[in-house]
């Protein structure tokens, strides 16, 4: 028998054998196994994020704002902070987060925690909850979509022993 020759997701045989494809356990776990792999990524990035960098504080030089441009930011003014901190080398030097926020609107000369790569000079991390959130919300989809998979696996397998 071909791999791709199962046309067919479950049936019954003739004889009373129940058969299911290997496509039906595709489509029953694709989601959930796509966003654990998803989440074991995030969890790898903010591991690395945490584990690579050192922290210090970063003195903001400057803010840059702009507002959304999305259906779902439109009206909100996003905020950019630039930091200035002193490298692993000794000499201060300055750097963007990367990303935009709207509760980032910090005053110039204002003092805050923040985490630097001492291995090269590239954007800083500001500690808090915000690097967390997306790997919990992909993480929160992974188990809403592996407990429906189980629950289909448990009951194609009992149906399956249930053959005549």
């Amino acid at each position: 028998m071909r791999w791709n020759s199962q046309a067919y997701l479950w049936r019954t045989t003739k004889t009373g054998q129940r058969q299911v494809s290997w496509r039906l356990w595709v489509l029953i776990w694709v989601t959930p196994v796509l966003f654990a792999l998803a989440s074991a990524g995030l969890l790898g990035e903010a591991a690395y994020k945490l584990l690579a960098t050192e922290e210090t504080e970063g003195r903001i030089v400057r803010v840059y704002a702009w507002d959304g441009e999305t259906i779902f930011d439109r009206g909100t003014t996003h905020y950019g902070p630039v930091f200035r901190y002193v490298w692993s080398d000794g000499n201060p030097t300055e750097a963007s987060v990367g990303m935009s926020h709207r509760d980032w609107n910090f005053d110039i000369g204002s003092r805050h925690q923040i985490r630097y790569f001492p291995g090269r000079k590239t954007n800083v991390v500001i500690p808090g909850p915000h690097n967390w959130a997306v790997l919990l919300m992909i993480g929160a989809i992974t188990l809403m979509t592996a407990v429906p998979a189980w629950w289909a696996t448990r009951r194609i397998r009992r149906w399956r022993a249930t053959a005549v």
